[in-house]
């Protein structure tokens, strides 16, 4: 095997653990970590934000983990390329505002893009099983639609 490409596959398998390992922690952790996971031109989005910049996901990753109680990630698959990553997740968390403050699981995938870092990421999950089928009268709402649409 060329020795520039078992770098770039150790390299990869490096970033890739180092990724799971920020988040899977559960709690805010160094930030300055995550210098060494992103580049510093960072795309991040997910259903209800998007992101540019590592100072920024800085800030959105502070401020998440300053305002719910738990947030821990098991990683159920992955699938990479030599640039790519997708990677399954289930995420337990409680946050105050959501479900008075129970814990939540939901089920969700990312996408990365990278070189030596990662410079693009987008996180996949059901923002209603997250957010709306747990606020009151919007969950029943929600809970009906859901309903109706079942076969």
């Amino acid at each position: 095997m060329n020795e520039n490409k078992q770098l770039t596959d150790n390299r990869k398998l490096t970033l890739l653990a180092e990724f799971k390992s920020f988040y899977q922690d559960g709690k805010e952790t160094d930030l300055d970590r995550l210098d060494r996971i992103y580049t510093q031109d960072i795309e991040f989005h997910d259903p209800i934000h998007k992101i540019q910049g590592i100072l920024a996901l800085k800030s959105y990753i502070k401020s998440l983990y300053a305002k719910s109680e738990k947030i821990e990630f098991e990683y159920t698959d992955e699938v990479n390329s030599e640039n790519c990553a997708s990677i399954a997740w289930l995420m337990h968390f409680q946050h105050p505002s959501i479900a008075n403050g129970k814990a939540i699981s939901l089920r969700g995938n990312t996408l990365i893009r990278f070189t030596d870092r990662i410079y693009y990421q987008e996180d996949f999950y059901d923002l209603g099983a997250m957010i709306y089928q747990h606020v009151p009268v919007l969950g029943k709402l929600v809970q009906f639609v859901n309903s109706r649409l079942r076969p």
